[in-house]
């Protein structure tokens, strides 16, 4: 399965797509990882094809992969106009994707610890919800929905997800992705996965968590 990562810094911080690739492989799948990552894009520089980036971004989706995942920039849900723009995006490069043969998914970033746009984390959770939801269903599209799995970890766990700038993941919310993208692409509990480091009770706590999630999807 050969897996293509479009976003931003929420994607390649703590090496998420390969992290998930060495997880796949430890069990015997063959998993491959490309990434279009440059930090802090939107998706709307990712789908500007009047931009070299933008002709990059369509040439690699065409190239053909089995799944495309879309990131977009915590300040999606800043406004009116953000949004709109995040949605006019998600069409452009939803197209190419669906030409490619692939499967899109939506991976619904983990909010800021700090505030964004005057809403906290567990806001944050909520927005990003109602937005990707939305523009899934327009799309036929599915959803990787890492920020109800930092909700249900804020609420329930005690570890600190995010890097000391509060906005990028740790390495525990790092971890907490992989484990969501994990669950929700296979259809397979993560606790099967590797603790990639972690003590095997934090890393078993964190992959219950994801399993928690993606079960309600």
């Amino acid at each position: 399965m050969k897996l293509l990562f479009i976003g931003n810094s929420a994607t390649y911080y703590h090496e998420i797509p390969k992290t998930l690739e060495k997880v796949c492989r430890a069990l015997g799948m063959d998993v491959t990882t490309a990434q279009l990552t440059p930090g802090g894009y939107m998706l709307s520089q990712h789908a500007d094809e009047t931009t070299e980036h933008g002709q990059k971004v369509f040439a690699e989706i065409a190239k053909g992969y089995d799944v495309v995942f879309l990131q977009d920039n915590g300040n999606c849900i800043s406004s009116d106009e953000k949004r709109e723009a995040c949605f006019d995006a998600c069409r452009r490069l939803a197209g190419a994707v669906k030409a490619s043969g692939a499967r899109l998914y939506f991976y619904v970033r983990p909010p800021y610890k700090k505030l964004n746009s005057g809403f906290d984390a567990l806001q944050q959770c909520e927005k990003f919800d109602e937005l990707f939801g939305q523009i899934a269903a327009e799309l036929n599209a599915e959803c990787v929905y890492v920020n109800r799995a930092f909700a249900y970890a804020i609420k329930n766990l005690d570890f600190n997800l995010w890097a000391e700038d509060n906005g990028h993941t740790s390495v525990h919310g790092a971890y907490l992705a992989v484990c969501t993208f994990f669950a929700t692409l296979f259809g397979r509990s993560a606790t099967c996965m590797d603790a990639c480091g972690l003590p095997p009770e934090e890393a078993e706590a964190l992959q219950k968590a994801a399993d928690t999630v993606t079960a309600g999807i």
